[in-house]
């Protein structure tokens, strides 16, 4: 779907309306979060320090938008980037002294097992809210049209000799629309663009005059199909030869495999966030919040201060010893997350920017 032709929709949808109540808002959410190595550096492929010991898992999802609400119904136009990396301690070991140009332990095996996952898309929400007394909830179905994608799969194992030379067996997989391990160019064998289905639910509860529960399930359901994709399939063995990792006479691996087309679908990683609140005083407000991405738990401890026009929110990241400020107020809100503040040794940072304008 083209994107003036969204903003269009948009425009007509605000101008239909526009004699009633209704609200408008501009919004961006980033959220990045590793265990491997610096956020920064994994994303930009530069692997500056050791990874570390429990390396796993990283993810950076991004979205920046607008949105309209009129009665109960809302409407959304948004780009999201979305980008994964599953690894193993071994794998990221293995990766930094590659990149590092640095020997591999000798005589030490390493078992390969890396999942790198993106895709970036436009795409438009439509929700509906329902409201009860002491309960609500939206739910929001988005459809979007899928500009890049990859998913990539590599299994198997590396071995280092006394004399630094490399030996490895691997299985490789990988769908996609531009990027791919085997620098394989499309020279229009595949389709570069599909399209994909997001429902997202949110939930507000007071079941006491004390206590309030919200929660935000995201991609709580998704389907993404390529029906076209690049797709790559086959073994990477070095059969004997080796490859020098000191600087001596390299022999490329061999691969055997397949490169075709075939249909890609896949869902994302679904995004739950639960926050409880205890209010003590008409001021103030304890929270327990829980949320899971990617792979990943996140535990949270903070409180709530009520001003006259406006709230601060005070949490700490329990697991990633990380502080966070949310400050809301009639026509905006902020909140920002971060563990370090030397960018270059951030190992999570959220940040998310809203601004509305009620008519």
């Amino acid at each position: 779907m083209n994107v003036n032709y969204i903003f269009l929709l948009l425009l007509v949808f605000l101008s239909t309306f526009s004699h009633a109540s209704a609200k408008v808002e501009f919004f961006t959410l980033s959220q990045s979060f590793s265990n491997i190595l610096p956020v920064k550096q994994l994303i930009e492929d530069d692997w500056q320090q050791s990874p570390g010991n429990k390396a796993s898992d990283g993810f950076t999802q991004n979205e920046v938008g607008i949105r309209s609400y009129w009665q109960n119904f809302s409407f959304s136009l948004a780009h999201r980037y979305d980008y994964f990396v599953f690894s193993n301690p071994d794998t990221a070991k293995a990766f930094y002294l590659d990149r590092s140009d640095l020997a591999l332990d000798t005589q030490e095996k390493y078992n390969i097992d890396l999942k790198l996952f993106h895709q970036r898309s436009n795409g438009v929400r439509v929700g509906y809210k329902f409201e009860f007394k002491n309960f609500n909830s939206e739910i929001r179905i988005g459809y979007w049209n899928l500009h890049a994608t990859r998913e990539s799969n590599l299994t198997g194992t590396l071995t280092s000799d006394l004399q630094g030379n490399i030996s490895a067996v691997a299985e490789l997989d990988e769908f996609y629309s531009a990027d791919n391990f085997l620098h394989r160019r499309n020279t229009n064998d595949w389709k570069t663009s599909g399209s994909g289905i997001t429902v997202d639910i949110h939930l507000d509860w007071q079941p006491t005059n004390n206590i309030s529960i919200y929660a935000d399930l995201k991609d709580i359901y998704s389907n993404f199909s390529l029906d076209e994709s690049g797709f790559s399939e086959g073994k990477i063995d070095t059969e004997g030869t080796f490859i020098n990792s000191v600087g001596g006479t390299a022999y490329l691996p061999v691969y055997r495999g397949r490169e075709t087309t075939d249909k890609h679908q896949f869902d994302l990683p679904v995004q739950l966030s639960f926050v409880g609140l205890f209010h003590h005083t008409k001021q103030l407000s304890y929270l327990a919040r829980y949320k899971r991405q990617g792979e990943q738990n996140f535990y949270y401890l903070g409180a709530e201060i009520a001003h006259e026009n406006s709230s601060t929110r005070l949490s700490f990241d329990l697991k990633n010893k990380a502080p966070e400020i949310q400050y809301k107020r009639d026509w905006f809100s902020l909140f920002i997350s971060i563990d370090n503040i030397k960018i270059e040794q951030t190992m999570l940072f959220n940040l998310g920017f809203n601004i509305h304008y009620s008519f």
